[in-house]
């Protein structure tokens, strides 16, 4: 700021000598009169026409002072003479503006192209790195998934074939066996006639009435009914059927045996076995079945398969084994010694221990194995040879 400021007041004091050069009061020139009062006030006066130029009112109050110097005005002189001037206003600096930086339109263009230049190449290396290491390995995922998949279907498919064959040589192996009848009664229940009866059963099979058989207790308290005065060929309806049951077992009559006998009802609705019948004095046009009928069931036939295993387990059951021959001991003796010999035969010879003295030859575990062995082979070949002279008895192969 310091050298600013000093090249500032001397290109002012330059201004000023200039103008001072260029004003027609001339401070420079020498006075016309003589002596030493009149230059002086004559120095004065044009000093105070140079202060009074328009050229030089604007400029620094330093520099006048220091040309006034210059020119041979002492100090006070200087100071009365710029008090004598008009107020002046405070110069104002010239504007200066900051210089503009330069353009940054190519430096911009440039980091464009590089950023395009990258990007450019960024993505150039991707695409290869994915067209030559990624992409064959999702295609061979691909393809791999894909022929999975065919091999899944492929096996599922098959699967469902073997399934339906199977079913299909299900069908037609079992259509020789008995089909279960789901209105069979039991074994134990079926040669009961009554309801007494059937309670005396469940008694000895320690079974709860819940439990009892609803077929059995229906054609109980069917017969049961049939018993009674008036009514033996007549069938009961559907509430007296009911009364019987509940004369007979007063547990019905609570809220299990309600719910036991709304089970009742639908077996009674749904077995073959019992025919719903119309009765006369029912009104017209009513088709609900009043009275109940027993149907015995037929017998089933039974097919050649049972047959078969019927005939086969009677025959079994009659079958006795022979009586055992008298020479059964000797010749299992026999038999026994042989063996003995043919293992003694294979055996190397060894010394009688004596005493107090080892035997080089012990005995070892593998040495027993193979006379073990040796023995075993000795009975088989004993066995085979002697099996030909035992009698067998005939049992037949074949049943009809």
């Amino acid at each position: 700021m310091a050298e600013e400021d000093l090249q500032t007041s001397s290109a002012t004091q330059k201004e000023t000598s200039e103008v001072a050069q260029n004003s027609p009061s001339n401070l420079s020139e020498p006075p016309a009169q003589s002596g030493e009062g009149g230059a002086r006030s004559e120095l004065i006066s044009r000093a105070r026409i140079f202060l009074n130029s328009p050229q030089i009112q604007n400029q620094d109050l330093f520099a006048k002072r220091r040309f006034l110097l210059e020119k041979g005005l002492n100090e006070s002189e200087i100071e009365l003479l710029l008090r004598e001037l008009p107020p002046q206003l405070p110069r104002v600096p010239p504007r200066t503006y900051p210089q503009p930086p330069p353009s940054g339109l190519f430096t911009l263009l440039i980091g464009l192209a590089r950023l395009f230049v990258w990007v450019t190449g960024g993505s150039a290396a991707l695409l290869l790195v994915y067209h030559r290491i990624l992409l064959p390995r999702i295609l061979r995922t691909a393809e791999a998934r894909k022929s999975l998949k065919l091999h899944q279907v492929s096996l599922l498919s098959k699967l469902n074939e073997s399934l339906k064959s199977l079913k299909e040589t299900q069908v037609e192996c079992f259509a020789p066996l008995p089909r279960p009848n789901p209105h069979k009664e039991p074994f134990a229940f079926s040669g009961c006639h009554s309801l007494l009866d059937v309670l005396k059963e469940a008694e000895i099979q320690k079974l709860e009435l819940s439990k009892l058989p609803h077929l059995t207790l229906l054609r109980c308290g069917w017969e049961d009914f049939r018993r009674l005065p008036d009514c033996a060929d007549g069938n009961p309806r559907t509430e007296e059927l009911f009364q019987v049951l509940e004369s007979r077992i007063p547990w019905l009559v609570t809220d299990e045996g309600i719910t036991f006998e709304h089970a009742l009802w639908d077996t009674l609705s749904n077995s073959p076995a019992f025919e719903g019948l119309i009765s006369q004095d029912s009104p017209e046009g009513s088709s609900a079945p009043v009275c109940w009928s027993y149907v015995r069931p037929e017998p089933i036939e039974s097919t050649p398969f049972v047959t078969s295993l019927d005939s086969l387990s009677d025959t079994a059951s009659t079958y006795k084994s022979p009586a055992s021959s008298p020479y059964q001991p000797t010749l299992q003796s026999m038999s026994e010694f042989t063996g003995y010999i043919s293992s003694n035969i294979y055996t190397p010879y060894r010394p009688p221990s004596i005493p107090g003295i080892a035997s080089p030859l012990t005995a070892e575990p593998a040495d027993e194995l193979k006379k073990e062995i040796r023995a075993l082979k000795g009975l088989v070949l004993n066995r085979k040879s002697f099996m030909s002279t035992i009698s067998r008895p005939n049992i037949p192969t074949r049943f009809s």
